[in-house]
């Protein structure tokens, strides 16, 4: 059977352009073509191509075409590598307690990544109560830069807890004009290279940079969400950024109200503006205008403005809240504003103070899925600090050597790993039986020196808290701290020194919403070298039910690379192992197994959640 070519170019109006062609092959097939579940399952294929002196894209697009999944309902996605000389991989961002084992895509942790010229099959099975917004992207290197697309997963019923007319996707991502090779290659480099800032901050793909007369390109123009009046949307917003903080407003829209953080339900919450770090979801309720106020104020068009923060460079855009035409609104008022305003119609705001408080202590559950966790049955604290440290150098008022960043003075970055010839964990624990020391880890911090990785046991109730560090450069940084694995409950955050028992008082009369990416915030630029201030603090229950291998790491693609990823097993081998007979196991524990196909070889896989 052939495949159809679909072929699109685009152009970045931005510093040195950014112009290709770029040819997509899309394929779908229906169950019963492949060796594996003969069950109502959707197959959605994914491709991940490579194009001469360009970035990684999925499915020909970024961000890729969205991916829609149903609670109660096994998905399968094939995640092909058209790239001649990168592994990559596919990670579900939010979803890694409903994929089967060897499905989180994460390369040296959960699975062996794809090679050139093969594919994957994941499997993917959200759970009631799973509906919300989520996103995938490769976890390879930099190549999430461009290749990510947004994952919805809808109610398995048509009864809603909230009610809205239509649904709106936001992505947000940065625009670097160099290759995420290029970029991957400085930050690991001796002497160390900085990425530098992103040229554009883009949203659902266009960069807001240029108006609608004046751009060269329309990747150039702002974005246009089209509304009707009188209506209800719930807008969901994705943090799909390398390295952007980014606040946004509506111009005369402030009546948002936060229903969704991370992929669960929340109470409702109000804010006139969302902030959103790589990483993030929520989604807010939007009322439009009725038609009398649009008429009132004789105009159709509002703008959207995005902006980041706490970098060096203050990088900005545009888009535009379009109402649908009516009779009553003249064609001129209909059309398309010819300029950018001269200056913004909204004000974001810039007080440390105020941002770092933003739906801190606010957003609780909807309806609770567990019992949160009383700081009586808390069985340990883990306290990780985060800084920079330098290698074969040393800091002068410049970097003189290697970069890195490490969690309690551990490093984990992948390309040192693959070095080694290093394996899986949960491919080890299924080879071996082996798991990390877990007495060798207490006595050191909380990580194994042997395996670098940090174990926990079932039952255990951790509170993990992160504390940033200025480094031996006195600099702070904010960093997006993201769980696989599981959701946690976000205990908070603040400036100074944690203090448990003054925080636990927060939670008298307060249940936290479970996360599974929250800020620790910068709260002051910088300072002496060494020095630590500002925390996050989460805590986990480990059960049956969350047992793997998972990463938590900033969720900036630099600082990952740098080595800001910390792995956590949570359970020993007999608690992980999952019955996966033969032949089927023995195709997911080696590099390029019978699990993974080709064009000339079909995958040998085992259907995890039943056929």
């Amino acid at each position: 059977m052939g495949f159809p070519i679909l072929r699109l170019g685009f152009a970045y109006c931005e510093a040195g352009g950014w112009d290709a062609v770029m040819g997509v092959r899309l394929e779908v097939i229906a169950p019963d073509r492949r060796s594996l579940p003969r069950s109502p399952c959707a197959y959605l294929p994914i491709q991940l191509l490579e194009m001469q002196d360009m970035n990684q894209i999925l499915n020909g697009t970024s961000p890729a075409p969205p991916l829609y999944m149903k609670e109660g309902r096994t998905t399968w996605v094939r995640v092909y590598n058209y790239i001649s000389d990168k592994n990559v991989t596919a990670h579900w961002h939010g979803l890694s307690q409903r994929t089967a084992p060897f499905s989180d895509g994460t390369p040296l942790i959960s699975q062996w990544p794809i090679a050139p010229g093969e594919y994957f099959d994941y499997e993917i099975r959200p759970e009631v109560g799973d509906a919300g917004t989520y996103f995938y992207h490769s976890h390879v290197g930099f190549q999430a830069v461009t290749a990510y697309g947004p994952l919805i997963v809808e109610e398995a019923s048509a009864t809603r807890p909230y009610h809205y007319d239509d649904d709106i996707s936001i992505t947000i991502a940065d625009y670097y004009d160099r290759l995420d090779t290029d970029i991957e290659a400085g930050l690991v480099a001796n002497p160390f290279q900085w990425s530098g800032e992103p040229q554009a901050i883009v949203l659902n793909g266009r960069s807001g940079s240029a108006s609608f007369g004046e751009a060269v390109d329309d990747s150039c123009k702002p974005a246009v969400i089209t509304v009707e009046p009188d209506k209800t949307y719930r807008v969901r917003f994705s943090g799909n950024t390398a390295i952007s903080f980014v606040f946004l407003a509506i111009e005369g829209h402030e009546n948002l109200t936060i229903i969704e953080a991370d992929g669960e339900y929340t109470k409702p919450a109000n804010t006139d503006h969302i902030q959103l770090a790589s990483g993030q979801r929520f989604s807010a309720l939007l009322k439009t205008k009725t038609q009398e106020e649009l008429d009132k104020e004789g105009k159709s068009s509002y703008w959207i403005r995005y902006e980041n923060r706490d970098r060096p460079t203050n990088v900005s855009g545009y888009a535009l809240l379009q109402y649908q035409s009516s009779p009553t609104v003249t064609e001129a008022t209909n059309e398309l504003p010819a300029e950018l305003p001269d200056s913004p119609p909204v004000t974001l705001s810039r007080d440390l103070a105020e941002y770092t408080q933003w739906l801190e202590y606010t957003l609780e559950p909807l309806s609770p899925k567990e019992a949160f966790p009383a700081a009586s049955e808390v069985t340990r604290t883990v306290y990780i600090t985060v800084h920079q440290h330098v290698v074969d150098g040393f800091y002068n008022g410049s970097w003189q050597g290697q970069l890195q960043w490490v969690a309690n003075n551990l490093t984990w970055t992948e390309p040192t790993l693959e070095a080694q010839n290093f394996e899986p964990y949960l491919v080890t624990a299924y080879k071996s039986g082996t798991t990390p020391d877990y007495d060798a880890a207490m006595a050191n911090g909380g990580w194994d020196p042997v395996t670098r990785a940090w174990p926990a046991l079932v039952g255990e109730v951790l509170d993990i808290v992160w504390l940033s560090n200025s480094g031996p450069s006195g600099g702070f940084d904010f960093h997006p701290m993201h769980a696989h694995g599981t959701h946690y409950w976000d205990l908070g955050s603040g400036n100074g020194t944690y203090d448990a028992v003054e925080n636990e008082k927060r939670f008298a009369n307060y249940t936290p919403a479970r996360r599974d990416t929250t800020q620790l915030y910068r709260y002051i630029v910088s300072g002496e070298a060494d020095r630590t201030s500002g925390w996050r603090a989460w805590r986990i229950r480990v059960t049956k039910d969350n047992v793997g291998a998972w990463g938590m790491h900033c969720h900036i693609l630099g600082h990952m690379v740098m080595g800001m990823q910390t792995v956590w097993v949570f359970g020993n081998a007999t608690d992980i192992l999952t019955e996966i007979p033969h032949p089927y196991i023995d195709g997911y524990l080696e590099y390029g197994g019978s699990a993974y196909g080709n064009d000339t070889y079909d995958p040998l896989v085992f259907p995890f959640f039943g056929s």
